[in-house]
């Protein structure tokens, strides 16, 4: 059995209370578009699918970044087996592609990530604009440095930064359906890895 903690980004941090994310004007669902609202939207979704498959899920959303890692090494440490922990995002950029980060010291982690990748790859017909599907090695010493940020402080489960997708640039993709199929997509994605 696998344990998975989600983590919807921006929102929940003390130092800002403010922090949304990237946002998008108009959205094509719920008005004014906001990462941190379809985060919790995708989190939602990811997480019911995934007890649906037999996964234990802990959602971990709250608290500056640093404490949420804390909590999940602390949570990780009281049980056995596969462990994932994901970093929702849609940012902003308007790329082109979808990417899945991992630390760049775990093998396991660049496994994790090439099997989501692979997963949401094989319904690309949902998602024609996205037109690549990234499993990403992520560090401190070049752009993919704020991922690294992100899943830095975990050491227990296998981290990911989640980004499948650009909200300014997939707005067509804000809906519930698609954000459905991203969810699916991870949780497939997950538990091919574990198998």
């Amino acid at each position: 059995m696998v344990i998975v903690y989600l983590d919807r980004q921006h929102c929940g941090k003390p130092s800002k209370p403010m922090d949304r994310g990237a946002s998008v004007t108009p959205a094509p669902a719920f008005g004014m578009g906001r990462e941190a609202m379809y985060t919790g939207y995708l989190s939602l979704l990811l997480e019911e699918k995934l007890l649906d498959l037999g996964a234990t899920v802990f959602s971990v959303s709250d608290g500056e970044y640093r404490d949420r890692h804390r909590r999940v090494n602390d949570i990780a440490s009281q049980f056995e087996g596969p462990q994932v922990y994901l970093s929702l995002h849609l940012n902003a950029g308007n790329g082109d592609y979808a990417s899945f980060f991992h630390h760049h010291l775990s093998s396991n982690g660049k496994n994790l990530a090439e099997k989501i990748a692979a997963r949401m790859e094989s319904h690309q017909e949902k998602f024609p604009e996205i037109k690549r599907y990234l499993a990403k090695a992520a560090n401190p010493d070049d752009w993919t440095r704020n991922a690294y940020y992100t899943i830095r402080g975990v050491s227990d489960p296998v981290a990911i930064c989640c980004e499948p997708m650009f909200i300014d640039t997939h707005r067509e993709y804000l809906t519930l359906p698609h954000l459905e199929s991203i969810a699916n997509s991870i949780a497939v994605g997950i538990f091919d890895w574990v198998i």
